[in-house]
């Protein structure tokens, strides 16, 4: 899982544990998570462009964490405690959609007004391959 440059901090400090993404991103949908899945968090040091076919930049941050629970809602649905464990500037439904639209130049719309609410926690060490057979990262 992929994250911005200006969530190094809150992702190193295991503090933001909510993230949003547009549309339905539960597998097997494009870039889709399953519950239980172990993944990697990983910092965006230069960003990328799908449509362009140009991939992001990581920085060496590499940290395990499990997706804890998915769920697809209508947006205009969320309630504040849709929001807890989201980063500060994401604290809203007016906040969040300002967000997507800027980092996914797409206008809410273009996803049905659906968005992905994915809870994670971090694990203390890195899984082994047991773990993680059969799974991305």
């Amino acid at each position: 899982m992929a994250f911005r440059k200006e969530y190094e901090t809150f992702v190193t400090q295991r503090k933001l544990t909510t993230v949003f993404r547009p549309g339905n991103r539960i597998y097997p949908n494009f870039r889709g998570y399953k519950p239980a899945e172990i993944i990697t968090a990983r910092v965006i040091e230069k960003p990328g462009c799908d449509q362009d076919k140009i991939a992001p930049v990581f920085n060496e941050i590499r940290m395990p964490i499990q997706i804890a629970e998915i769920h697809t809602l209508d947006i205009q649905k969320l309630t504040p405690s849709h929001f807890e464990g989201s980063s500060p500037d994401v604290q809203n439904v007016h906040d969040l959609i300002n967000h997507l639209e800027y980092i996914y130049g797409k206008k809410m719309t273009a996803f049905g007004h659906e968005v992905t609410r994915i809870c994670f926690k971090y694990l203390d060490a890195a899984p082994n391959q047991s773990q993680i057979a059969g799974q991305a990262t």
